[in-house]
């Protein structure tokens, strides 16, 4: 229902037509509960359309919009009122415009389009394109089921600031480092927000991670802007996934659906703003947990059918191939499946089945524990970002007591990835994302590089969909504090340290273990040994297996059943500063291959027994 609304060009008669929809329970009581009318007596539109030549808007020839009923073409029930105008004969080039709104108190606001497609350049406009190039989108010739991905998390600003060259939209720029993307071994690339966010006053030249947003229907100005191609910008986001799924990379959007940001005067969220009495607004109003902005009501149909039809857009028009949730703690009460989280779920579920869209992903940022994986079960989801392979790997790294051990026994919960999860929901696996210090920082900077190699290991041999940072593979170095003002700012890429030491031993290292991971379906299965470690055991079984807290060691055993070809796997991890011994039971006694050292080795009496050298680990594998 929303994606028939905004700005809607039509570009070979050269006209748009303005759509704003508000919701109105007194036509269907369902549209929500709690919440009053807006309050308006009228609506008009003005901005640069009015005189395109100067681009100049006149306040006094604004446009007004009529309302009349809205109903929903998906279920023929009506919903509120639409409120229409359209604009005939514009040249073309990109427009920004806002709506006048009047209410019944006299008062009067300058809002944005809730519903529009771009965000303008300034003022926290709204924009359309008339005129231009166009693409279709062309799907994924073969979507992987999730635990086969390899994700690549990018920050926009941050990927392409040094990188940028004249006359060139940031999205055109990640097109020009795909091939070196997928040279890394990645197939996946989790764009963090591309929607329009709040801003005072020059959306180029402001900074935000992307989890303020404003607009759920729009792109980011900044992303999308070339000085030389006024017309060209939801192209370059369509050209930009093209690109992506011809080299099989599949293409997940960040999705903040718990809050948006309005702060006076009248910047931010437009349904907040559309109402006389912001406070009356059924889109807004706390719902589960808060901490931040301005909490997106899912107590109301209309803020679930908002949002659904957001994600349905995105899908539909550009062919994504997943979604990150982020702070679903917000939207998300426990055992209600009627509210939030667990219906807006179903309702995109229902619309991907009956598109036969296959392997789409859901995946949920919920809580920093293990709690999340019970969520993830509940709720249909596909996926969720384990974090505690991140926090405990933070952890043990930062330990600066020379006599304690490198690792503790929680290290064994850590790794069995696959602990809670029913069959299909898979986690998401990482060392490090843009909320936190980067993970060579962590180890000590980028002189103690080595000291990250066993968690490189372990990342790229667990069950789940490893993710790494833009930067990452190549050691990018610095600390984010938890909280102040600066926590979100920008940090551009300094793409000279993949070429300076440890940079090249770094990528090497992602290279080769997203290549092992690629080629062996079995590490991206979920058996895992030993499991259910008893974390007052400091030794390995009769094995062999578990952890030497003494030795900085772990062994594990990962294998698969079914398919063409069975596998097996035993990993060897040392996180100590000196080379270590593993001894440990293998089920086969012909030769083995470590597939990380590509040398080979034959077990005496049952048992393999090496040297793993200091931070550092083995794959040992063998077919049959």
């Amino acid at each position: 229902m929303y994606e028939q609304f905004g700005a809607l060009p039509d570009h070979e008669k050269k006209t748009v037509t303005f759509k704003l929809f508000l919701p109105n329970t007194s036509k269907d009581p369902k549209q929500y509960e709690v919440g009053g009318l807006p309050q308006i007596t009228r609506i008009s539109v003005m901005g640069s359309f009015q005189n395109p030549e100067t681009k100049e808007w006149d306040e006094g020839s604004a446009i007004e919009l009529l309302p009349t009923d809205y109903t929903d073409p998906r279920d023929n029930i009506v919903k509120g009122d639409v409120y229409t105008a359209q604009v005939e004969k514009l040249p073309d080039g990109f427009y920004e415009y806002k709506y006048k709104v009047e209410f019944e108190n006299g008062e009067t606001r300058m809002v944005c389009d809730p519903c529009g497609r771009y965000g303008g350049a300034q003022n926290q406009n709204s924009g359309f394109v008339v005129g231009g190039k166009t693409a279709e989108v062309k799907r994924l010739a073969k979507r992987l089921p999730y635990q086969d991905l390899r994700i690549y998390e990018l920050m926009i600003d941050d990927f392409t600031a040094n990188i940028r060259k004249k006359n060139e939209a940031p999205l055109q720029t990640i097109v020009r480092k795909l091939d070196y993307l997928q040279s890394l071994g990645i197939n996946a690339i989790e764009f963090m927000p591309w929607n329009p966010c709040s801003y005072s006053d020059d959306a180029d030249s402001s900074f935000t991670w992307g989890y303020n947003p404003v607009q759920y229907f729009g792109l980011s100005h900044k992303y999308s802007h070339n000085p030389a191609a006024e017309t060209e910008k939801l192209i370059y986001l369509k050209q930009l996934v093209n690109e992506c799924h011809e080299r099989g990379i599949h293409v997940i959007m960040d999705g903040v659906f718990n809050h948006t940001d309005a702060a006076p005067p009248d910047f931010g969220f437009p349904y907040y703003w559309l109402y006389q009495n912001p406070a009356e607004s059924p889109y807004i109003g706390e719902f589960a947990e808060h901490e931040y902005f301005r909490d997106m009501n899912y107590s109301n149909r209309c803020t679930l059918e908002y949002v659904r039809d957001a994600c349905i857009y995105w899908i539909e028009e550009f062919g994504i191939d997943g979604i990150r949730l982020d702070n679903t703690l917000g939207y998300y009460k426990p055992d209600d499946r009627k509210y939030g989280l667990p219906k807006l779920l179903e309702e995109i579920a229902a619309y991907v089945k009956d598109c036969h869209e296959t392997n789409f992903a859901i995946i949920l940022e919920h809580s920093w524990d293990y709690d999340a994986i019970d969520v993830t079960n509940k709720v249909d989801a596909t996926s969720c970002w384990y974090d505690p392979f991140r926090t405990l790997s933070e952890q043990y790294l930062h330990e600066e007591d020379e006599t304690a051990p490198a690792i503790q026994t929680t290290m064994m919960r850590m790794l069995e990835t696959t602990r809670g999860f029913e069959p299909g929901r898979i986690p998401t696996t990482y060392l490090e994302n843009h909320d936190h210090s980067r993970i060579i920082t962590c180890a000590g900077g980028r002189e103690s590089w080595h000291r990250t190699q066993p968690y490189v290991i372990a990342l790229m041999t667990c069950f789940g969909a490893p993710l790494i940072y833009n930067g990452q593979e190549f050691g990018a170095d610095y600390d984010i504090p938890e909280d102040g003002d600066g926590r979100v700012i920008a940090r551009p890429l300094e793409w000279s340290q993949a070429k300076s030491a440890p940079g090249p031993a770094l990528l090497d290292l992602y290279q080769k273990m997203m290549k092992i991971r690629e080629e062996h379906p079995g590490l991206r299965s979920p058996h895992f040994a030993p499991s259910n470690w008893d974390e007052s055991q400091t030794h390995f079984n009769k094995q062999g297996l578990g952890i030497d807290l003494e030795h900085g060691l772990v062994v594990y055993r990962r294998w698969s059943e079914g398919g063409k070809k069975r596998e097996h796997f035993f990993v060897a991890l040392n996180f100590s500063d000196k080379p270590q011994q593993v001894d440990f039971e293998v089920p086969h006694s012909g030769v083995w291959r470590d597939l990380i050292g590509d040398s080979e080795i034959t077990p005496e009496n049952g048992r393999i027994q090496t040297e793993i050298g200091s931070n550092w680990g083995a794959v040992f594998y063998r077919e049959g």
